[in-house]
């Protein structure tokens, strides 16, 4: 058999690529990183080739089919990153590439044959291809081209592609087929000297004003996009092209969902703190990172941009990271307003289309700054030069299934491997990321806020002893918060309320038995809802009527306990009924972009007060905010996870950190049950140093993250029985790998998980600490070993953020 073979990775939990033999006729396309179309079993798959040049495997190979694209799909580094992922987190390399790429590039997917034009007629099967090709409307899906004509294609398809007589188009069921199409301006390549460009615009000041805004976004530009958004006439696009200097072409339109964006004002002049803080970050060797360490209010985005700006300017591109799609809007139209169309958005609100077009976009070098959540991190930016993670503290950057990668890690391999900067922002850094500090992470403060304005005074409200007002009591509504809104509202500023507790009560229970309903799928207690009226399991979406008599006992008076964010919103709208009130929690923002018009429309004043769920405690900026209310602080003190108090302390300071951003100042009230708890009392102080300091002195005795490495075997299944014993014997082989190579592992469990029941599915964990390097071997191992077997799942999570 001529030719090589090459390994291909498929979206499939295996643990190996499959090697394939590479035919002579597309050998010069079967490169690392390269996308190909492969059999598997009866049907066809676009997968990615790992490695050219394999040794040939035992039994007879199956022969790759085709090769769709020019050049690979995946950069050396973005391939070396997979790689580093598949080993750390012990994830199928297929299954890690699939976390890479848009659904629409690979996969089961649907391969179209395109007929390009002026393709010439050939004899033979060439022909009869072209053949049926122009009978069809000059596309035709190969599977049903072979069909047609009942015989093997692919040799005469690959001659054809050769010589570009045809090309290929991969797209899955669920994607939108048509590109729309659109006039785009481009600057004529040759592009006349200074001298030359005030001869022929000296006197046409609007022309030069387009040619040099043409130069600064690239050469090009929609013509939509510099009517609609940058105020150009048609007329003066007209002229340009008149003189020679541009011309127009049709191609085709980006879904682009943040078109109509013209993006916010350009940033301030930056301030001596945030000059010094940009300096810091430039001089970070690339391939180094920065934690940039700054106060809620302090500027820490205008340092990003700046930063991105002079990545931009030395030919390289930029990767942004927010935490939660809620934040995406906001921080697209800053980054938008700085860099124009040089943007593309990622993230998992987009359509398949969207995220393709974006990609491909980024790909091809048309745009240069990627801004989205999570799996923007594997953005195809071409010769990256600087990834900001924003947030860098949120367990959002997490991924919850495999490859279970946490995106602030990823980030840091990548810019090693692309020697580009990392900068990890927060006002609330994550214990891990502080612990790191050192000469691989530099550590830049940004300690004081724009205008030396002050932090807000935050009162800590004592609900065991606080007057509370009598018409709310439910709420456990003190009198000093309610003074505190009346007030506000009274002076025309607006108000966050946070509760980070969505639904309109935490449970149903009967006064007489005490019974509380649960799910009967999860073990958690169903949370009541009134818009619309039901219980719901926030776990696994089942829903339940309200019941009119306890279903125990038949008592048919039922008492509602714990409030969320609905009784809340009702609470407020029948306290202050001249309020305009928006609710900001899962409930309300399951449509698409429903988050972005919820804060427009506060941004804009058309609402006085927001109550939310943590979406409305990080990384907005409204200046008219001059009190945030917490009407709860206790909601996630006590849960049995080690991160408990780090997350309390971050939600309460990033949340008053969103009063008194402008002239007026602000003011945070804090209703507790713990007012000495060390995560509250450190965040009423904007106490960040402090509470680090104390919490990681409790993680010391037992340890936990960051003085040792964690990693959680989970093991699942709907027989309560058979997950306990599968525990058991998880927990067992453990034991017998670290007791015989006498490694430095604690191991804690088998233990039931916290929440022992999800959607069917019993819940058991064995918890492995150690150092890093050490537990990597242990991952590397038990990812062979411990597999999932019939209807028993075992899961393998490093680095977990929750053991809940």
């Amino acid at each position: 058999m001529s030719g090589g073979f090459a390994q291909v990775a498929l979206p499939l939990p295996v643990a190996q690529p499959y090697t394939y033999h590479v035919p002579d006729g597309i050998a010069d396309r079967v490169r690392p990183g390269a996308r190909v179309l492969v059999p598997v079993r009866r049907r066809e798959m676009v997968g990615i080739v790992t490695a050219v040049e394999a040794p040939a495997p035992a039994a007879e190979p199956r022969e790759i089919l085709a090769a769709p694209d020019a050049g690979p799909a995946l950069s050396p580094a973005l391939l070396e990153t997979a790689r580093w992922i598949a080993g750390y987190y012990a994830a199928p390399i297929g299954l890690t590439l699939r976390a890479m790429l848009p659904a629409a590039l690979w996969g089961a997917s649907t391969v179209y044959l395109r007929r390009e034009a002026g393709a010439v007629g050939t004899g033979g099967l060439g022909g009869e291809i072209l053949g049926v090709l122009e009978r069809r409307g000059g596309e035709i899906q190969v599977a049903a081209l072979s069909r047609s004509l009942k015989r093997p294609i692919w040799d005469a398809v690959n001659r054809l592609a050769r010589v570009g007589a045809v090309s290929f188009r991969v797209e899955p069921a669920q994607t939108e087929r048509a590109h729309a199409a659109e006039r785009v301006l481009l600057l004529d390549p040759a592009v006349p000297g200074l001298l030359e460009r005030d001869r022929l615009l000296g006197r046409a000041p609007a022309q030069r004003r387009l040619f040099e805004t043409l130069e600064s976004l690239g050469g090009r530009s929609s013509i939509r996009h510099l009517t609609g958004q940058l105020g150009f006439g048609e007329g003066v696009i007209r002229a340009l092209v008149e003189r020679g200097l541009a011309r127009v072409e049709a191609a085709e339109r980006l879904r682009d969902p943040f078109s109509d964006s013209a993006g916010s004002a350009p940033p301030p002049e930056p301030t001596g703190a945030q000059i010094a803080a940009m300096a810091a970050v430039q001089a970070v060797a690339p391939g180094d990172a920065a934690l940039l360490f700054g106060v809620t209010g302090s500027g820490k985005t205008l340092v990003y941009l700046e930063t991105v700006r002079r990545a931009l300017d030395a030919g390289r591109g930029a990767i942004i990271l927010v935490p939660e799609i809620a934040l995406t809007p906001q921080t697209v139209d800053r980054v938008r307003g700085a860099f124009g169309d040089r943007v593309a958005v990622l993230h998992s609100a987009l359509s398949d289309g969207e995220r393709a077009d974006a990609w491909r976009a980024l790909h091809r070098g048309d745009k240069t700054v990627a801004v989205g959540a999570r799996s923007a991190i594997f953005a195809p930016v071409q010769r990256l030069g600087v990834i900001v993670v924003d947030e860098e503290h949120e367990a959002s950057y997490k991924n919850g299934e495999v490859p279970r990668y946490h995106a602030r890690d990823v980030a840091q391999v990548r810019a090693r491997l692309e020697g580009a900067r990392l900068v990890l922002g927060s006002a609330t850094p994550s214990p891990e990321s502080f612990a790191r500090v050192g000469p691989a992470m530099r550590l830049v403060r940004l300690p004081a806020r724009i205008g030396d304005r002050p932090m807000p005074p935050v009162e800590i409200v004592d609900l065991r002893t606080a007057p509370r007002v009598a018409e709310l009591a439910p709420l456990f509504w003190s009198e000093a918060l309610d003074a505190a809104v009346g007030h506000a509202l009274a002076r025309k500023e607006q108000v966050l309320m946070l509760l980070n507790r969505r639904g309109f009560a935490a449970y149903l229970q009967c006064p007489d038995c005490g019974l509380v309903q649960e799910c009967d799928r999860c073990s958690i207690s169903l949370t009541v809802h009134q818009a619309p009226a039901g219980l719901r399991c926030h776990y696994c979406g089942r829903e339940a009527p309200l019941p009119a008599a306890c279903p125990g006992c038949g008592h048919p008076v039922q008492r509602m306990r714990g409030i969320g964010t609905q009784q809340l919103e009702r609470a407020l709208a029948a306290r202050f009924p001249a309020v305009r009130l928006a609710r900001m929690d899962l409930d309300t923002t399951s449509t698409k972009w429903s988050h972005h018009r919820i804060l427009e429309a506060f941004g804009r004043g058309e609402l006085d007060m927001l109550v939310g769920t943590q979406m409305i405690a990080k990384g907005l900026d409204f200046p008219n905010v001059t009190l945030v209310g917490v009407v709860d602080a206790d909601t996630g003190l006590h849960l049995p996870d080690f991160r408990s108090a780090e997350r309390t302390f971050q939600l309460l300071a990033q949340v008053a950190g969103r009063a008194g951003r402008g002239p007026r100042g602000g003011r945070v009230i804090v209703q507790t049950r713990n007012p000495g708890h060390h995560a509250i009392r450190r965040a009423a102080q904007h106490d960040v140093e402090g509470f680090l300091s104390d919490e990681l002195a409790t993680r010391q005795s037992p340890a936990y993250p960051p003085m040792v490495a964690l990693v959680n075997i989970l093991v699942s299944s709907t027989d309560e029985a058979a997950s306990g014993a599968e525990a058991a014997r998880v927990a067992d082989w453990c034991h017998g790998l670290v007791g015989s190579r006498s490694l430095a592992v604690s191991i804690l469990g088998p233990a039931p998980c916290p929440i022992a029941r999800i959607k069917d599915r019993w819940r058991w964990h064995v918890v492995l600490k150690g150092e890093r390097e050490v537990l990597g071997k242990v991952v590397r191992y038990a990812a062979g070993k411990l597999t999932t077997a019939g209807e028993v799942r075992v899961v393998i999570d490093r680095d977990p953020v929750s053991l809940l």
